[in-house]
Order: structure tokens, then sequence, then C-alpha cells
């Protein structure tokens, strides 16, 4: 039996398609008297990251973009049925995208304690307002 959304070949008992999740349709009737399968679980939901590395890219630039390179590699995980290998890659972008966020932040926080010593250095009459 294939997959007729992919063309995957399909084990006999299978409800849906390991590749792309399509619920296959099984051209076997089970005989008169006996039991149905129990139709197996549909494919899990991954959350691959994508809006928190988008996030991540804003804020955080190159980090951000490795985030947002695990997201991606975990959907095409989750398209090819690989879904223990996109939930670990969905973790992994999702700490990329979390330590990008808290390094700008930080980054951000320590710019605007530093900026106005810095100006004071540069231009120190800059600063100060003449009454």
């Amino acid at each position: 039996m294939f997959c007729k959304q992919c063309g995957q070949q399909l084990p006999p008992d299978a409800c849906f398609c390991p590749r792309c999740g399509q619920k296959a349709e099984s051209a076997s009737v089970a005989p008169r008297g006996t039991a149905p399968a129990k139709p197996s679980a549909p494919p899990p939901k991954i959350d691959c990251g994508f809006t928190l590395a988008i996030v991540a890219v804003v804020f955080g630039n190159v980090i951000g973009i490795v985030a947002l390179i695990y997201a991606v590699l975990a959907s095409n995980m989750v398209q090819s049925g690989d879904f223990e290998g996109a939930r670990r890659a969905a973790r992994t972008g999702k700490i990329w995208s979390w330590t990008a966020i808290i390094l700008s932040a930080a980054a951000l926080c320590l710019g605007m304690l530093i900026l106005p010593r810095l100006m004071e250095l540069i231009a120190p009459g800059l600063t100060e307002i003449e009454s």
C-alpha cells in the first residue's frame, strides 16, 4: 500500500503515513467477526519555534539566525516523519532564540548605562543643561 499524498510505501497496518502524516486508506477490509485494528495516533503537533526564532533574528541578529536554521530543520524533520529529531531540533532552536533575546536585552541595558558616561567623556558640555 502506498500513500496517496507523497507516494511513500506504507506498512500494511499503517493508519497514517510516517513521512507526510496523511491518513492512509487501507485497501483491505477486515473479515467479519474480527475486531477492527486500533487506529494509531495521529502524528504529534510539534512547535518548531518559527515565531520565537524570528523575534530572535530581529533582536539578536546572528544568534537569531542560528535559531531560525534550527526551526527550519525541525520543520523538515516533521515533514520527513522524524518526530523525535524534530523535537530535539525545536528544543535546541528555542534555546538559541532565548539566548539571542536575553543577550540582546543585556546589551541594550549595558548600552543605556554606558552611553551617558561615554557622552560625558566625548563632549562634556553637551550633557549639561544651561540655565
